[in-house]
């Protein structure tokens, strides 16, 4: 009776062990295929960041720009009287249009939320809204060069770079201020 313990022992592990190297073949080789998961490929000279800033756009009290004072000449009052004056007419002369001046409206104020973006090579503020995101300002290390591309009203993408390493920063706007970071070592 000893015997067959140790057959039913040897006959379990070996099972399990093929069980267990077929479940990881399976689910390592043969379901990506199935699941049409595309294959991801490791570079090890790239880091990939992911920012979230605050929630959807916040909310600004509108305000209106304070009027722009005139100056305008006082118009003389006419008190009536019994006789009429006679209609005098002048000759046509040469002279200059009076200079009047006009209401010139303020600058309006960026009331946009910005948020300062850090990477290795630097960093970007930028200024976020639903509508439109703008790089603010950037703020390169020392030997790295800044280059902006817009993609859309919505995306623009930052460029840190020198020799051998670049700082990409992609700022979005995706249901609230948003930026990628990628650091790529073999620039």
């Amino acid at each position: 009776m000893g015997r067959s313990w140790k057959y039913v022992a040897a006959w379990l592990g070996v099972t399990i062990t093929a069980v267990t190297v077929t479940w990881f073949g399976v689910r390592l080789g043969v379901a990506p295929t199935l699941t049409a998961d595309p294959l991801v490929a490791i570079d090890a000279n790239r880091r990939y960041t992911e920012l979230r800033f605050g929630d959807a756009e916040p909310t600004v009290a509108v305000t209106t720009p304070a009027p722009v004072p005139t100056t305008t000449a006082a118009e003389p009052t006419v008190s009536p009287s019994r006789t009429k004056a006679p209609a005098t007419t002048r000759p046509a002369t040469s002279a200059a249009p009076s200079a009047t001046r006009t209401p010139t409206p303020s600058p309006t104020v960026d009331r946009r939320p910005r948020y300062r973006v850090p990477a290795d090579g630097g960093s970007i503020v930028v200024a976020y809204s639903s509508t439109r995101v703008d790089v603010v300002d950037a703020d390169p290390a020392p030997g790295y060069v800044a280059s902006a591309a817009r993609r859309s009203d919505t995306v623009i993408v930052v460029r840190l770079a020198t020799f051998g390493h670049a700082s990409v920063i992609t700022a979005y706007w995706n249901g609230g201020p948003a930026a990628q970071v990628m650091e790529d070592y073999g620039a």
